[in-house]
């Protein structure tokens, strides 16, 4: 009876620090539109989706030393504190919450003191230091004090290359971040002590693309996977915020992988459910040692990380191939007077996404988007001698059926050139065309099912990239039924010779 009163007391106080967390967000979002947020990259925690966090962490000793960066209204270090009462782990708990928003800072005062008479009727020691301050700017706040755990959802904002945050951090750390949240996860892995543990959720968007190889070089190098978590809807994590973001939580343990170690992987609809796919895998499969670029896939099952092997051992890159992928040249917004329809004088055949359909690509269509580019002897640098090409669609939604969408481009009779619109990834040859033969091969690797779920092991956003093709193994094609002259010793002809007389 005695132990039953104790744990229905610990689930009481465990159940008032997430409801205290719950109403002390919705202060702060009462507090400013969803614009303001949005300015400042605060998106608040429910303490739904504080509490997966809060499991994550493995407390190694009795005396916790934690920081929850861009606290906000504190409802990470309320989660994690309702996670140790209701768990019964008997530590000491120090935290420093780290926030620069006064708004957040004056909750936060409210809350920690709720939270710390909650936690001294549980008999759990509980000190909270909060810190007005710019977590970026660790040598300022933490001194040389290190720490066990830091527990954060971070701000999430592009850091342009002369921003002050940005520089700070590369010249003081070595790291290079060109977001926001890539900016605290940097400055976390210098603040733990080695064994420290980092538990996050942040946009999944550093796992691939060049945008972030610097920094995922600098973080794989100083911290490794223990555990992620993957959601099947990108909807449900900040409702509040109306966030539409390819989000995951996973935690990172500082100091190097081992040839033995491992990563628990599990997949959920969403922060209300249980996992419905839960497995381990090696460290060395999620990031390969020998990955320059140090790509992090993510496998939501043994099946996709047997994918993984199978196209990493395939014999063949786009450079033994022969060929170069390229995001097509024209931005619209930029060449809006080129923009025309099809057939009109002057121009040539322009090829948006809408235009690939199935395994192959049309033109014209019935489309909002402009089917004609209007060549001038300023924009002819943007066209391509008409020809095969093999085009891949650079956005899918993550609910369509295929995230990798190839069609094959034919030459249009008529025309020399055709124009490619930015949003379209294009195979080529030195800028020119291939062999139709080897385009329809490759559309057909790339529509199938195996590199669809290659590519959704490592990509959560919406787009497929060049640098995401370039580093794709291939099957030996057949050989080209046919050799087109490199486009660099093709004679630009005058602009009425390009285009197609009518």
């Amino acid at each position: 009876m005695i132990s039953t009163k104790i744990d229905s007391e610990r689930l009481d106080a465990s159940n008032r620090l997430r409801l205290l967390a719950d109403s002390l967000n919705q202060e702060l979002e009462a507090g400013k539109d969803r614009g303001q947020r949005s300015n400042i990259g605060q998106f608040t925690t429910s303490s739904e989706v504080a509490r997966t966090l809060a499991s994550l962490a493995e407390p190694r000793s009795r005396t916790l030393r934690v920081v929850d960066p861009g606290a906000g209204a504190g409802a990470l270090t309320l989660a994690l504190l309702a996670e140790f009462i209701e768990r019964d782990v008997q530590l000491s708990f120090e935290v420093d919450l780290v926030e620069t928003d006064t708004a957040a800072i004056r909750l936060l005062r409210r809350g920690v003191q709720e939270a710390r008479d909650i936690a001294n009727s549980c008999g759990v020691t509980f000190d909270a230091r909060i810190i007005a301050g710019d977590f970026c700017d660790a040598s300022n706040w933490a001194g040389d004090r290190r720490f066990d755990l830091v527990i954060m959802n971070p701000p999430y904002m592009k850091l342009g290359s002369s921003d002050r945050r940005r520089r700070m951090v590369l010249g003081r750390h070595g790291i290079d971040c060109p977001n926001l949240y890539a900016a605290f996860l940097g400055v976390a892995s210098v603040l733990l002590r080695d064994g420290g543990q980092i538990v996050a959720i942040t946009p999944r968007s550093f796992t691939n693309g060049i945008y972030f190889t610097d920094f995922r070089r600098e973080l794989m190098n100083r911290t490794a996977f223990r555990r992620v978590v993957l959601f099947d809807r990108r909807n449900q994590l900040f409702r509040s915020s109306s966030v539409l973001q390819e989000t995951i939580i996973f935690s990172l343990r500082k100091g190097k992988t081992t040839a033995t170690e491992t990563v628990q992987i599990e997949t959920r609809a969403d922060h209300l459910t249980t996992p419905h796919q839960c497995h381990i895998v090696e460290h060395d499969s999620i990031v390969v040692p020998a990955d320059c670029q140090q790509f992090i896939n993510l496998p939501v099952s043994p099946e996709q990380a047997r994918v993984s092997s199978e196209i990493e051992e395939l014999p063949e890159d786009l450079s033994a191939l022969n060929l170069e992928v390229s995001t097509g040249p024209v931005i619209d917004f930029r060449s809006r007077a080129a923009l025309t329809s099809a057939g009109t004088s002057g121009s040539v055949p322009l090829i948006y996404p809408a235009n690939i359909d199935g395994s192959g690509v049309e033109w014209p269509v019935a489309t909002s988007k402009p089917q004609g580019f209007t060549v001038s002897e300023s924009n002819q640098r943007l066209l391509f001698p008409n020809g095969p090409y093999v085009l891949i669609k650079r956005f899918t939604a993550k609910e369509e059926r295929r995230r990798v969408v190839a069609g094959v481009y034919l030459p249009v009779d008529g025309y020399d050139y055709v124009a490619f619109e930015n949003h379209v990834n294009v195979m080529h040859r030195n800028r020119g065309p291939i062999g139709e033969s080897e385009a329809r091969q490759l559309a057909a690797f790339l529509n199938s099912e195996l590199v669809d779920t290659y590519f959704r092991m490592f990509s959560g956003s919406t787009q497929v990239n060049a640098s995401d093709l370039r580093r794709m193994r291939f099957p030996q094609l057949d050989r080209p039924d046919s050799i087109h002259q490199p486009y660099s010793q093709m004679q630009l002809l005058p602009t009425d010779a390009m285009l197609k007389s009518r």
